[in-house]
């Protein structure tokens, strides 16, 4: 068999729950720019279930979405601790994702509760974090506006929620990337839920995956504190051979369609909150990047100044990911179980061969 680097290119098994086929990102079969605007709820319904959710299926939808979007008081305690820890919020997402784990009821712990509290967790981290009182989820708002108000302690404005929930739908799920695909090998041990996410988020955490745009965020603050030529730091950089991050896709060789979509939020929010500047940089160094390289931003990269503008660290924006791509590890998870197969591939052993143990020597021998 052709060995293929990373698997590139390898068809791993087959899902209805995204495509990128011919560099087109869809969702049961819906192409994502049609998706964009619609409620989160309703694209998690559609990644659950495979098709759209009715007026009443969406209602009852959301308000068990939003019911569920607290935590233990045992959790709460816990998390009091570790998330004050000079640690990466991905290390202390990573341990509080285990934590349901522990607990009695974890059979009763289905998608939606999961989900919710996923979602709770990570605002809740990031409210300890900046030593500010964890917040409750309002029944009557919508699981966005919840999300928001949960991680700023602030109700946010009407058009604050509609570019968040884009955010999150963008980032819901995109096929067998390196975190879903993690969390389809545990599931296909049959392990529970909360294994397979803690799987998830560990492979979340690299800088080559979710990590990537928190080092996006760096590169601009680098730049702008230091009052440094944009187009002079990109050719520096390329000319030591290092990577410029938020740029290129194995999948998308064009061109990212998520980016199309979050540049021009994040230019609003850009411009709502007084980050110009950090976009205009954003823009000359897409500029120069296609001229010198011929790759384009990708979803990492308007995500970070998204997140930056909502007045989040740059450490928090790879927990910001997961809250979102949660409800498409769910869906790959519910999808593998009921496969019932193990994933397990073959590997090419390139090592020595025709080697033997030495035998009968004094130098061996145990004492």
């Amino acid at each position: 068999m052709a060995l293929s680097k990373g698997l590139a290119g390898v068809i791993a098994d087959q899902t209805r729950i995204s495509s990128t086929h011919n560099a087109i990102l869809s969702y049961a079969g819906y192409p994502i720019n049609e998706l964009k605007d619609a409620p989160f709820e309703e694209i998690v319904y559609l990644l659950w279930h495979g098709q759209l959710p009715s007026r009443d299926e969406l209602a009852a939808f959301r308000f068990e979405l939003v019911s569920q979007m607290a935590l233990p008081y045992e959790t709460v305690q816990l998390m009091a601790r570790i998330a004050r820890e000079p640690q990466h919020p991905m290390s202390i997402l990573r341990t509080t994702v285990s934590l349901p784990g522990t607990t009695n009821d974890v059979k009763r712990d289905e998608p939606p509760r999961i989900l919710g509290k996923m979602l709770a967790a990570i605002a809740a981290i990031i409210r300890i974090r900046n030593d500010q009182p964890i917040k409750h989820a309002h029944r009557q708002w919508g699981v966005v506006e919840n999300f928001i108000y949960l991680f700023s302690g602030k109700r946010p404005t009407a058009s604050e929620v509609k570019m968040l929930n884009t955010v999150m739908i963008l980032h819901a799920d995109h096929e067998f990337n390196a975190s879903t695909f993690t969390a389809r090998v545990v599931a296909s041990t049959q392990s529970d839920y909360y294994s397979c996410l803690t799987a998830a988020v560990c492979a979340l955490k690299g800088p080559l995956h979710g990590g990537a745009n928190e080092q996006v965020f760096h590169m601009l603050e680098t730049i702008h504190h230091n009052h440094q030529d944009p187009v002079e730091f990109v050719n520096q950089r390329l000319a030591a051979g290092d990577k410029i991050m938020g740029f290129g896709h194995r999948v998308y060789k064009n061109g990212d369609p998520r980016a199309v979509i979050l540049r021009e939020i994040a230019k609003t929010l850009a411009r709502d909150t007084d980050n110009m500047a950090y976009f205009d940089l954003q823009e000359q160094i897409s500029q120069v990047m296609a001229e010198k390289t011929h790759l384009h931003p990708n979803v990492d990269y308007y995500t970070a100044l998204i997140y930056h503008c909502f007045n989040l660290d740059a450490e928090t924006f790879t927990p910001m990911f997961a809250a979102c791509r949660t409800a498409g590890w769910l869906a790959h998870i519910i999808e593998q179980q009921a496969r019932g197969c193990l994933i397990r591939p073959s590997s090419e052993y390139v090592g020595q061969t025709n080697r033997h143990y030495p035998t009968g020597k004094e130098e061996n021998a145990i004492d």
